[in-house]
């Protein structure tokens, strides 16, 4: 249902601004969300948890760190549409990139966590 390309066009491709209309978050998109996790009598009991889990560490993550794509040797910016896996969900096979401590409290609280 995630690849119907009415709702979803060019469903095998990773796209993420397909969720996005004017830099805000499109209405007219159907949220995966109300699928990802299945619906009726089957629906994943854990979802909430989940979502949450995943809400906390990428806050977390871009709370501390700046994130900047990685350069080549060219001095090009990599692209991360260029290799992407297709099958139920689409996502970059692989993503490199360059994490920053954005202060040094972060610095001192990433060395913290490290050591523990």
């Amino acid at each position: 249902m995630l690849h119907d390309p009415e709702d979803y066009p060019e469903p095998e491709r990773f796209n993420p601004d397909r969720f996005l209309k004017d830099g805000k978050l499109n209405p007219d998109v159907r949220d995966p969300l109300t699928l990802a996790f299945g619906f009726g009598r089957r629906v994943c009991p854990g979802r909430h948890l989940s979502d949450g889990s995943l809400f906390m560490m990428i806050a977390s993550v871009l709370h501390t760190f700046d994130i900047h794509p990685v350069i080549d040797e060219d001095g090009k910016e990599y692209d991360p549409t260029s290799e992407v896996i297709t099958g139920l969900i689409s996502a970059p096979e692989r993503i490199p990139c360059r994490l920053t401590p954005r202060s040094k409290n972060a610095e001192e609280l990433i060395r913290q966590l490290s050591t523990t």
